[in-house]
């Protein structure tokens, strides 16, 4: 008698066996790739529900915020059509202070979807700001973008 229970013969009045395919090596990493997609989907979709909630639902993902000299904010555009883009400003201090003023220069970009996608041009301002009990307050202090 043969030891490979797949190879005897079934036994009279035994119900079938089900067919095995050969596990071939293109097949088993036909399983891990589609495996590995599962899990990256898994894990991405989450942050991807996220990120939308605070770009749409919010004022948007704001970094830093309690200090104005380094903040980043992203956001979504939206006007009547719909929503038209995301724009992302960073903001980051600057060298030039006036007494005990410190100024932070910001930069705005645009990423536009609609028609086609493109970049706009950025927008480079200047805001100058003085410490007062514990938080920072913009001042009208003059600063070269």
């Amino acid at each position: 008698m043969n030891d490979d229970p797949l190879r005897d013969p079934p036994a009279p009045g035994a119900p079938p066996r089900a067919a095995t395919l050969p596990s071939t090596g293109a097949r088993l990493w036909a399983e891990r790739i589609g495996i590995g997609l599962l899990v990256a989907a898994a894990l991405i979709a989450p942050l991807l529900v996220g990120l939308a909630y605070y770009l749409i639902l919010s004022d948007g993902l704001i970094l830093n915020g309690d200090d104005p000299l380094r903040e980043a904010r992203l956001w979504i555009i939206q006007e009547r059509r719909g929503f038209t883009g995301l724009a992302l400003s960073v903001a980051a201090p600057i060298t030039q202070s006036e007494g005990e003023a410190r100024c932070a220069r910001t930069q705005v970009t645009f990423l536009k979807w609609e028609g086609s996608i493109r970049l706009e041009p950025q927008a480079t301002y200047c805001q100058c700001f003085v410490r007062e009990n514990g938080q920072w307050i913009g001042t009208p202090s003059a600063c070269q973008p």
